[in-house]
């Protein structure tokens, strides 16, 4: 009977329970548009408003340029077209330009030379593209963030050409800086050369000042050397006394052969003893002629060795001049060899027609990611209401 009795009770509930559950998807579905409207339809009327009737339009100047090098190794691909006729690409030089074009340096040089703030906050743009928010104060910071938001410079990895990208509101605005910041790149290219044959020479041309000062003093040296002796050259100078000794030498050799014959022919001819007085007055000059050559003190062989010693000195540092010289030349010749230079292949044009912002493609993007975010919203909303019906249940 109790069985019956809730059988029937449940028949009863049924009814109320479809009811309820009728109820709860009405809710749902207007939930759901209510959704829909915030999240699909809004955006999209946002987006067309504003990028179809509000939004300033920009004009977008290009320019193509090639960082090479002749120190560059690589040979594959596009590369080795290039190098065909003589270009060759600098990686890592090339990376280091492009990070320059889009630093803080590279704009406070162009407003040098630019009015920077006026074209990139010109009077006259829809507020949402102003650089500076009511609120703000113009400062530097800010102006660097939408430098950055028009300015671009992406190098493409598979040929190393590097792309400069400026998208401002007047096509002559966006040519000038395009052309500008290439000069900028070039400018940076040739202090970076300047600084590598800087440092290259640095150490070959310290090398040849110490060469120059020790041939100086070898110079020096061997001069007052010369002044000393007032001898020119002291090997020449050594001549006279040793054709001087040769023929004192062939004298006091006739000399005693002469004394000798005397003696043998005529002992008492009163002759002799002037013979052998000649003979001793010449073997004494001798000795004194040997002692100007190989004695100490001033003699010629102390001279010749000294002057010899200088001479040495004197000729290493010549060679060591001379090679010194070479090093600056090779030190030259490799920083030529590692030169950088900025090959423009596609000169800035002048845009004729505003291409940014892509308000078609804009429009129709925030449209598909605003219908794939309600998708998601409302499955989650369908499957928490059905989560908690089952509990209710």
């Amino acid at each position: 009977m109790s069985a019956l009795t809730t059988f029937d009770d449940l028949r009863a509930r049924l009814p109320g329970r479809a009811k309820s559950q009728r109820k709860s998807l009405r809710k749902a579905f207007s939930a759901g548009r209510t959704l829909f409207y915030v999240m699909v339809v809004l955006p999209f009327c946002v987006s067309v408003v504003y990028y179809g009737f509000v939004a300033t339009g920009r004009y977008v100047s290009e320019s193509r340029y090639l960082v090479r090098s002749a120190s560059s190794q690589d040979v594959s691909g596009f590369s080795s077209i290039l190098k065909t006729f003589g270009i060759s690409r600098s990686d890592d030089d090339s990376y280091a330009v492009q990070s320059y074009m889009q630093s803080r340096d590279v704009l406070h040089e162009l407003m040098k030379t630019l009015p920077m703030e006026e074209m990139l906050d010109p009077k006259g743009i829809d507020l949402i593209s102003r650089c500076y928010w009511p609120w703000e104060d113009h400062d530097f910071e800010s102006l660097y963030q939408c430098y950055l938001s028009r300015v671009s410079a992406i190098r493409e990895e598979t040929t190393g050409i590097s792309m400069v990208t400026v998208s401002l509101y007047t096509p002559e605005d966006s040519k000038k800086v395009a052309e500008t910041l290439i000069g900028l790149g070039e400018a940076l290219a040739n202090r970076m050369n300047r600084r590598a044959e800087n440092d290259a020479l640095s150490n070959a041309t310290e090398f040849m000042a110490q060469a120059e000062a020790r041939v100086m003093e070898a110079d020096k040296n061997l001069t007052e050397f010369r002044n000393e002796q007032k001898m020119l050259d002291i090997k020449a100078g050594a001549a006279p006394t040793a054709n001087v000794i040769a023929g004192l030498t062939t004298e006091l050799a006739h000399t005693r052969a002469e004394i000798e014959q005397q003696e043998r022919v005529s002992p008492s001819n009163p002759g002799l003893p002037s013979l052998r007085t000649k003979a001793m007055v010449i073997e004494d000059q001798i000795t004194k002629e040997n002692a100007k050559l190989t004695g100490s003190g001033d003699s010629l062989s102390n001279q010749i060795s000294n002057f010899e010693n200088l001479s040495l000195r004197k000729q290493i540092a010549d060679q060591a001049l001379s090679i010194a010289s070479r090093a600056i030349d090779q030190a030259r010749l490799e920083a030529k060899r590692q030169r950088i230079y900025i090959e423009t292949i596609v000169q800035p044009n002048l845009p004729d027609e505003e291409t940014e912002p892509n308000r078609l493609r804009i429009i129709v993007s925030v449209l598909v990611v605003s219908l794939m975010l309600f998708v998601v919203a409302w499955m989650l909303m369908i499957g928490g209401r059905e989560h908690l019906n089952k509990n209710n249940t």
